[in-house]
């Protein structure tokens, strides 16, 4: 009876129990950057003669990365109009990065509650803006890693090698990490690590896309994550 009663209450307790590290996505995930991110895109769109874009044609193009986004909103994969659209976004975004930014409900309190595990936030988004994003939000205090897109360093996501380099980094084994993204990137990426993942569900991809994926867990709100079995 003794050991029934032991063995109910292991298998009761949340599996993120299971895991020393959490990596977590930035867009999508951790804040909604849809708003700002159009408005940058729109302002190169403008700069170039264009169409704009709506809030709601943009999340299908987020998570592989400026380059990818900016090549689908101009239309063409020509180098010199891609970097010239690049530098439009780069100079509006630099002064709007958090115009309209926000955290999702519960992200704040939820990491909070996280303290005792080791936290990683892990983007698509370059280096420089990730990391301004997470000063600005108050996320940096709450990770013990943050990594954005390094182009000369490592691959994008859905490419593994920038979680190999966060496992190094922050000396934890594969098994215990867990990734935690909204987009199908993130859960290729975790899986090719050798990674469980969690996919949420209010971000950028709707839930039967990230279904496909096969994730270990999925969550409807950010809070959910403290409670996943």
């Amino acid at each position: 009876m003794l050991y029934f009663l032991y063995f109910c209450s292991k298998v009761a307790m949340p599996a993120l129990d299971e895991f020393d590290l959490l990596v977590f996505d930035l867009d999508g995930t951790l804040v909604d950057s849809r708003y700002d991110l159009a408005d940058a895109v729109n302002y190169a769109m403008d700069k170039l003669g264009q169409p704009k874009l709506s809030y709601d044609d943009l999340p299908p193009l987020l998570g592989s990365g400026l380059h990818y986004l900016l090549e689908k909103t101009t239309g063409t994969a020509d180098p010199d109009q891609i970097e010239q659209a690049k530098q439009y976004f780069d100079a509006y975004y630099e002064q709007h990065f958090t115009d309209k930014t926000r955290l999702y409900p519960g992200v704040m309190e939820t990491l909070r509650a996280l303290d005792a595990k080791t936290k990683a936030l892990y983007s698509n988004k370059m280096q420089y803006f990730t990391d301004r994003i997470a000063d600005a939000l108050g996320l940096r205090e709450q990770m013990d890693m943050v990594q954005g897109a390094q182009p000369e360093s490592f691959a994008l996501k859905p490419d593994p090698e920038g979680l190999y380099r966060i496992l190094r980094k922050l000396d934890t084994p594969a098994a215990k990490a867990l990734m935690i993204g909204d987009s199908t990137h993130d859960l290729e990426a975790g899986h090719a690590a050798g990674m469980k993942t969690c996919a949420v569900t209010y971000g950028y991809r709707p839930a039967d896309v990230l279904e496909k994926q096969s994730p270990d867990y999925i969550i409807d709100r950010f809070p959910d994550l403290l409670s996943i079995r």
